[in-house]
């Protein structure tokens, strides 16, 4: 089911043969570097992440989506909201296989599913999570309107919350 569009990209719900894309991204260290603590998964971890995910949309009313690039139909990545560990807030957080990486993609989805989470799903306030040396991602969060708010440590590492309500 399609979620959003934007003008190269469209958000959908996860499906099994995303498995594939997911396992290679979960199972590169550049990628994870900066997810979570920055430790890769193995195969099954991806596998099993579309249905918690999909089960997580239907409890909560939103989740990571899969981010689907429109010329090729290719899987590209994730992006979506989710709560944080110890259920202070709700996270914008997102996630692209390499290869699209500095194609603009993650702004381009950061700020359309912002847009979504606020006005459809009336969430009031949202933060996302950064690793103070991923100056990338530091840009894709300010481009979305995030202002920085504080620093705090969640998976056992030191990151920047940015926030709008």
């Amino acid at each position: 089911m399609k979620i959003l569009e934007t003008e190269r990209l469209l958000l959908r719900n996860q499906q099994p043969e995303d498995a594939d894309v997911l396992a290679k991204m979960y199972g590169d260290a550049e990628v994870m570097r900066f997810i979570g603590d920055g430790k890769t998964f193995p195969r099954s971890a991806a596998e099993s992440s579309i249905t918690k995910w999909n089960d997580y949309e239907r409890t909560h009313g939103f989740t990571s989506w899969a981010v689907i690039r429109k010329e090729d139909n290719a899987f590209i990545g994730k992006c979506g909201f989710n709560y944080l560990p110890d259920n202070s807030d709700i996270e914008l957080s997102y996630m692209l296989d390499e290869p699209y990486w500095g194609s603009g993609y993650a702004s381009e989805i950061a700020k359309a599913v912002l847009e979504h989470g606020m006005k459809k799903l009336n969430l009031k306030r949202v933060v996302a999570l950064v690793y103070p040396q991923n100056s990338p991602s530091i840009r894709v969060i300010e481009k979305t309107g995030m202002k920085y708010e504080k620093e705090c440590e969640y998976f056992g590492v030191k990151l920047l919350m940015y926030s709008i309500s």
